[in-house]
């Protein structure tokens, strides 16, 4: 989709590592939780390093269908073997962990913050007028609402942070 605020691989990176951050200190402080903070944030900041080697694939495509999922996500598994190639032996363990994707306890919050980034991305996107986004914002709307069905933290950030992201800086300020 074109994007009226053009936006690449490592600012996305830092806002779902920064939304991912924010998770878990909102599952820590309200919800008592005790998440694995540092794989978090590990696993946030380089959730997307396979694009360095291959680009972003929109997920339309990537999502086409299950073979073509299974696909993309088979390619993104060559990429992060091919960058961990490149490591001196001695940093690849710690860097494998990272790319790890069996636990859910730290794969949900990255999933999550990957998605409410997103939906950030979308909302300021049409507030702007750019329409091209607003079936991606409905859609992921919806994958985050599942998110917060099964995580408080998710829904404490939708309901709290995420209205802001459909105002201007302008509007934000003076609503308080």
């Amino acid at each position: 989709m074109t994007a009226v605020q053009p936006e690449d691989v490592a600012q996305h990176s830092l806002g779902v590592a920064m939304i991912a951050h924010l998770l878990v200190t909102i599952d820590q402080k309200e919800y008592g939780g005790d998440p694995p903070q540092q794989e978090i944030l590990a696993a946030a900041l380089y959730h997307d390093a396979a694009e360095a080697l291959l680009t972003d694939i929109v997920a339309p495509v990537k999502k086409y269908s299950p073979e073509l999922e299974q696909a993309f996500a088979d390619l993104e598994r060559v990429a992060e073997r091919q960058l961990l190639d490149t490591l001196p032996a001695l940093l690849r363990d710690e860097y494998e962990r990272i790319f790890q994707r069996d636990r859910p306890e730290v794969a949900d919050f990255v999933h999550a913050a990957d998605k409410l980034d997103a939906l950030c991305k979308c909302k300021q996107e049409v507030r702007r007028g750019n329409q091209e986004f607003a079936l991606a914002e409905q859609q992921l709307t919806a994958v985050c609402e599942r998110y917060a069905a099964h995580m408080p933290s998710v829904r404490y950030f939708m309901d709290t942070f995420l209205p802001a992201f459909g105002r201007s800086v302008d509007e934000y300020r003076y609503l308080k």
